[in-house]
């Protein structure tokens, strides 16, 4: 569920040029003693000013920059794009700020290409243990391509995220994620229930040939698919309860011991207008690595990186909280989780407070 997901976003009506402010202040603490992973603390601001142009039709342009600040840090590694927490580097610079520029396109009805920094929508549709709710307000812009498509009965996001260029000879690998989501409604005789089958497939690759020396090539794979019902139970609360099997599979140089693996993913989610929930998760997984998602639902370790866990068993409980009045552009989010890990007898916490902000100045 996306942290800012009360915001709304839309074409514009006319011809228009504008400046606007995405931002969040946050303060998130995982407080994680296993062997599996261990806690951080991410505090500080992630800030995205920008100009915006639109044509009023088909073509709205942006650009700007993306600055990521953690208080009390006094450099920042000069590494690749970063994800949720990137790995300390002996280079390193004193800010760490990524051009933001992108160019969307109203393709027809219920069809939208994006070049470029990329919005994900709905997070890429993908559920918790796919992707790491973190990723918000932590990584860098995702870039490169993004298609969406929706209408009565499902909707679809394919994406393409470039996260390392290779020049020629060069001695990294090329870096990239690509990923395909959707989810088709049923027709239901009432209203008061709804019925969606979910597809997801993330693929990591690893190589490029203009290398200065041959290097495996490394490529990984998550897919999943279940089914997911909403009940209505008032005008106020929804009652959703979802099933996802998962896949893990890899395929190049083994850098994981091990080649394949399997998730299950039941959940039971109660939310109250879209302002307050309640979640009550289970996870098994033999042999999985989320490729996007937090390592809690890892079968390898991200304490050593060799350590295999033959079976990962989990118990998660989650509360959230957002507030945001009416036509005011900010929504403050609070949340709290629980996790016993059902194999390691621990429970480990994480709890978190983002106050996400977008106002925007219309300049003609």
């Amino acid at each position: 569920m996306p942290i800012n997901s009360i915001q709304a976003q839309s074409p514009a009506d006319s011809a228009t040029l504008s400046f606007r402010v995405n931002g969040y202040l946050f303060f998130w603490d995982n407080e994680y003693f296993g062997r599996r992973i261990e806690g951080y603390t991410l505090p500080g601001f992630h800030l995205t000013p920008k100009l915006i142009w639109s044509n009023g039709k088909h073509l709205t342009l942006e650009g700007g920059v993306s600055w990521l600040h953690y208080w009390g840090a006094h450099s920042y590694p000069n590494t690749m794009s970063y994800g949720v927490l990137p790995d300390y580097s002996d280079t390193s610079t004193w800010m760490h700020v990524v051009p933001w520029l992108q160019a969307k396109l109203q393709i027809a009805k219920g069809l939208e290409l994006t070049l470029g920094s990329i919005n994900p929508s709905e997070n890429h549709l993908l559920p918790q243990p796919l992707r790491n709710i973190e990723r918000e307000i932590a990584a860098d812009p995702e870039c490169g391509l993004m298609l969406d498509a929706w209408n009565d009965w499902g909707k679809a996001n394919l994406w393409i995220d470039w996260r390392e260029f290779i020049w020629n000879q060069s001695p990294r690998q090329e870096r990239f994620t690509m990923g395909l989501s959707g989810k088709i409604f049923l027709d239901l005789p009432t209203t008061d229930f709804s019925i969606s089958l979910p597809a997801h497939f993330i693929a990591q690759h690893v190589g490029g040939q203009v290398l200065a020396q041959t290097t495996p090539i490394q490529n990984n794979f998550n897919a999943a698919t279940g089914l997911g019902i909403n009940y209505y139970a008032t005008d106020y609360w929804t009652i959703a309860m979802k099933c996802y099997a998962m896949l893990y599979h890899q395929h190049g140089n083994n850098a994981v011991p091990f080649t394949h693996g399997w998730g299950l993913y039941p959940e039971l989610v109660a939310e109250y207008r879209n302002r307050a929930g309640l979640q009550l998760s289970y996870w098994r997984g033999e042999r999985f690595v989320p490729l996007m998602g937090s390592w809690l639902y890892s079968n390898l370790s991200s304490v050593d990186g060799t350590t295999v866990f033959d079976r990962t068993e989990m118990l998660s409980l989650r509360a959230w909280y957002k507030w945001s009045p009416t036509d005011e552009p900010f929504c403050l989010h609070i949340e709290g989780s629980a996790h016993y890990d059902i194999g390691e007898r621990q429970v480990q916490y994480s709890a978190g407070c983002v106050l996400s902000f977008y106002p925007k100045f219309r300049l003609r």
